[in-house]
């Protein structure tokens, strides 16, 4: 009988044993552990999808925006007509500068009360409060106005040489006329631009000097000249008529 219970009990643990063997293992939570991926899968996944790169296409490049542009605060203008009001009394007057051919125009100033220095560099003339000064000469020139007791007011102004900018102190004619029988004051300085033709009437063959000779062109008929303006730059017209002291005009030339 023993032998018979030790071998029931044996039987019986024996299996006890293969059911647990084959019972699934099962975590707390109740679910179905997950099985891990192999490494070259990780690998393959990985390589299937790749990193953009924020410096590369299908990113715009990025373009360097350049700085803004501006003005040099000592441009200078071209020929044009610069007003000044002598009557003014507020801050100093800032430095100047003008094309050759541009005018100064002093307003509200009498016949005195006015200098500028080297005077050789402009061609001035005055009427009714009024004095206009015509750049005929590149260089720099100190202007001076003293008006009663008021304080002594000085402009620095540069003349600077022609450019391509904007002339509205040269008119463009077709031709320009000079009497040369007809008295009076002194001839204002001109400015014409290149090309334009200066007629000069009622003078003969004689009594007539143009220098630099070689910027103009000149036909004579029947005391009448025609000279075309070739170059750019400062020409002076000297005409004696008859027994008359000899008069000079100065013409600017610019483009």
């Amino acid at each position: 009988m023993r032998s018979l219970s030790l071998a029931r009990l044996t039987a019986v643990a024996m299996l006890a044993m293969t059911a647990a063997a084959c019972t699934p293992v099962t975590n707390s939570t109740g679910r179905t552990p997950t099985t891990t991926a192999p490494a070259t899968a990780v690998a393959t996944t990985a390589a299937a999808t790749p990193t953009r790169s924020p410096d590369t296409a299908p990113w715009p490049a990025r373009v360097a925006v350049p700085p803004p542009i501006r003005p040099p605060t000592n441009a200078c203008l071209g020929a044009v007509i610069h007003r000044v009001n002598a009557a003014d009394n507020g801050p100093p007057w800032r430095p100047l500068c003008v094309a050759v051919g541009g005018i100064l125009r002093v307003e509200n100033l009498g016949p005195e009360g006015f200098a500028v220095s080297p005077s050789g560099k402009t061609s001035c003339w005055y009427e009714a409060g009024v004095r206009e000064c015509r750049l005929i000469h590149t260089g720099k020139v100190r202007v001076t106005i003293t008006r009663g007791d008021a304080p002594v007011r000085t402009l620095t102004l540069t003349i600077a040489s022609t450019s391509s900018q904007p002339a509205p102190a040269c008119p463009a004619v077709a031709s320009y006329p000079i009497d040369a029988a007809e008295g009076g004051p002194p001839w204002a300085a001109l400015c014409l631009k290149l090309g334009a033709v200066v007629r000069v009437t009622n003078l003969g063959p004689e009594g007539f000097v143009v220098r630099p000779s070689d910027a103009v062109r000149c036909t004579y008929e029947a005391a009448v000249r025609d000279c075309r303006l070739l170059r750019t730059g400062t020409v002076t017209f000297q005409l004696t008529h008859g027994d008359s002291p000899p008069r000079t005009l100065t013409v600017v030339v610019v483009r």
